[in-house]
């Protein structure tokens, strides 16, 4: 089977009127048709695996889909589990650009051996979540957790962020970072890369760079969710999808600007890259102290699946590092008749979505200031494939 996941070519155009923004999408994203024909545990096993991007949050949000379309109820407890898999997933994904790609654009080397220690811890809190292997299977009962074990893994996991990232304990830092004054504070006694990137931004008076008034996607019904993708033009709102004909965002930022620390961001620079980038770091220390609750019933309370609004049709959604995942699947008889996936790099990456308005509104600049933080807004916009960014003069 091909590569699902496509690439994005990003163009910045100089114009008399400013900087213009095109973002073409080689994107497949009807290829989830491919299950069609399959058993829904055949799907639930093969889907990760082609959709390895955030392969935990492709699996909850695709068992969800199947389970509701066909009239399955998990436990509470089950889906806690699975959501805990998922929050570890966005804590590594956040980890990846804050320890490869952010020090990539201080001009430092990446952290690839602290990013290795990582993967290693994280690996093992997904076999400790998961023994069997079958969490993500329709009608999966939930294992019983090695809580020790557990507990010394997410302990290895503190120490290594106290170090590299966060200068303290994550939990410390929650605590002690929770407004722009103790921001600013922190920015000035740290020295990890995180620090210094954000700092830096400060220094260079580029904090409020890339402001744009892009709404976030509000809380969509299942039932309007499955008129839009399940329509004759789903495929075009799969591709370019759009909520009251506008685009939305849905990303760490949406998710985030709500808490003490990024509202306060917020008022002091704007909706601009020092915010977006400040939020996926506050969403991995929130994440950890999510996922080191022990019980279950000490876990934030677990989205649970309606009845399908029609027989046969399962919505699926997960909170993926990049923003809102939805999975839609049709039942019939044990089998797949329909698939279909809305990521939320199609809301992100619009022709006239939120990086496109940010690189829009960026000061024309020589090439290569302007690349440097046209890829710092990528970056904060955090696209899960691959893109290729161009510069041009106008045309003749």
């Amino acid at each position: 089977m091909s590569d699902p996941a496509g690439t994005l070519n990003i163009q910045l155009e100089r114009t008399s009127r400013g900087l213009a923004c095109r973002i073409a999408s080689t994107r497949p994203v009807t290829a989830a048709d491919r299950f069609a024909g399959r058993a829904p545990a055949a799907t639930a096993a093969l889907l990760p695996l082609l959709y390895s991007i955030c392969a935990k949050a492709q699996a909850f949000a695709c068992v969800a889909s199947l389970e509701g379309a066909s009239g399955r109820l998990p436990a509470p407890a089950v889906v806690a589990r699975r959501q805990r898999m998922v929050s570890i997933e966005t804590i590594r994904e956040h980890l990846w650009r804050i320890l490869l790609d952010w020090p990539r654009l201080l001009g430092e080397t990446p952290d690839r051996a602290t990013m290795a220690k990582i993967l290693s811890l994280v690996k093992e809190l997904f076999r400790l979540s998961d023994s069997d292997g079958d969490l993500f299977r329709p009608g999966a009962s939930s294992a019983a957790l090695d809580r020790r074990g557990d507990a010394r893994v997410l302990a290895d996991l503190d120490d290594l962020l106290a170090r590299q990232v966060f200068g303290a304990p994550p939990n410390r830092w929650l605590d002690e970072v929770r407004d722009g004054g103790s921001f600013d504070r922190w920015l000035g006694r740290v020295d990890t890369c995180a620090a210094r990137l954000l700092r830096g931004l400060l220094d260079a008076d580029e904090a409020t760079l890339g402001q744009a008034d892009v709404a976030g996607l509000p809380e969509l019904r299942d039932a309007d969710l499955i008129a839009l993708i399940d329509a004759p033009e789903g495929a075009d709102f799969l591709a370019r999808p759009t909520w009251d004909g506008v685009a939305r965002e849905t990303s760490p930022f949406t998710r985030r600007a709500g808490c003490g620390l990024i509202r306060d961001l917020i008022d002091r620079h704007g909706r601009g890259l020092l915010s977006r980038l400040a939020a996926q770091l506050l969403e991995v220390a929130l994440l950890l102290a999510e996922v080191r609750r022990e019980r279950a019933d000490e876990m934030p309370t677990p989205f649970l699946p309606p009845a399908p609004m029609m027989a046969g049709t399962g919505i699926g959604r997960a909170d993926a590092a990049r923003g809102l995942l939805v999975h839609l699947a049709r039942v019939e008889r044990e089998q797949v008749t329909k698939y279909r996936i809305l990521a939320p790099t199609e809301w992100n990456f619009h022709p006239q979505g939120i990086l496109a308005h940010s690189l829009a509104a960026l000061p024309d600049a020589a090439d290569d200031v302007l690349r440097r933080q046209a890829e710092l807004l990528i970056m904060a916009t955090d696209p899960c494939v691959a893109f290729d960014l161009t510069l041009s003069e106008p045309r003749a």
